[in-house]
């Protein structure tokens, strides 16, 4: 299929799925340069989606502007399986990626941080974080396929995941009541769909992380998750392939996106916030900012 009749199809599954008009839908398909296919896969299984947006939106508080090799949330690659999900982490920070998630209790924050619930089985080379209130899980390996560490406690912290293996705290079933019910998000399924797709589209996602091998990532509340950068993709550009492999796929017409600015634009009614900045932040100094990252690792 030629590059203009891809565009074409393009722009008006664009139409069709946003309230976006004829002409800003041609704009943003014409910025789609590869087209690789099939849109994501998502699990059938809200509770699934639920676990894996949570996941997602911790990953994005924790790590901010930590990345390393252009991995956003320590991801490299997404596979699915049946309903969960295997994904696939970079080396480098995968030890992370495992000591953000599986639950503590920190006495110096005075709450739980982590994936409340969350528990871990398997061996070293690949584990099964599990949900341990439903059949929600994911699976998570190296993309060297090396062993991942589990982690230790540190002066504060009381490791629920491995204190309580078989169910949940008091503390924990508080903050997952939280995270299933938070007041003041509309749309739950929305907030979990599209937050799970993050999860699911590290090829599409890390793209912001590209140029300089981070970018930055925060979230305000339970209903939302921030990325920012500076080079690579523009707003359009990026949010042209995220519609183009269905990331607003299935969320309400009205709400799917929103274009703010050149520079900002908003995904199911400001679930996935997109920021790119206007000129590039670091410059010549990008490759010390990347060695600075890489020796927080190391403490």
């Amino acid at each position: 299929m030629s590059k203009s009749r891809n565009a074409n199809n393009l722009a008006k599954k664009i139409v069709r799925q946003t309230s976006l008009k004829q002409a800003t839908a041609s704009r943003l398909a014409k910025q789609v340069h590869v087209y690789l296919g099939a849109s994501v896969v998502d699990s059938p299984e809200p509770r699934q989606r639920r676990l894996e947006a949570h996941i997602a939106h911790v990953l994005a508080d924790g790590f901010k502007d930590r990345h390393l090799n252009g991995a956003l949330l320590g991801v490299r690659g997404a596979e699915p399986e049946s309903q969960s999900v295997k994904l696939v982490l970079e080396p480098d920070m995968a030890d992370k990626v495992l000591r953000e998630l599986l639950p503590r209790f920190d006495h110096f924050y005075g709450g739980v941080r982590g994936v409340a619930g969350l528990r871990v089985r398997g061996n070293e080379r690949q584990l099964n974080l599990h949900d341990a209130a439903s059949s929600a899980h994911v699976t998570v390996t190296r993309a060297d396929g090396g062993p991942i560490r589990l982690p230790s406690a540190r002066d504060g912290e009381v490791l629920l995941w491995k204190r309580i293996p078989g169910g949940l705290t008091r503390d924990e079933r508080q903050e997952a009541e939280e995270w299933t019910g938070s007041r003041g998000i509309e749309d739950l399924g929305v907030r979990d769909l599209l937050l799970s797709r993050i999860l699911r589209l590290p090829g599409l996602v890390n793209r912001t992380a590209e140029p300089h091998g981070f970018a930055n990532c925060y979230t305000h509340h339970a209903g939302d998750l921030v990325i920012e950068w500076c080079c690579g993709d523009t707003v359009e550009a990026l949010c042209a392939v995220l519609l183009a492999h269905g990331f607003a796929d299935d969320v309400p017409r009205a709400k799917s996106i929103e274009l703010i600015s050149q520079h900002s634009a908003h995904l199911g009614d400001r679930t996935v916030i997109l920021n790119r900045h206007g000129s590039c932040l670091y410059g010549r100094s990008a490759e010390d900012v990347v060695e600075s990252i890489k020796e927080g690792y190391k403490s």
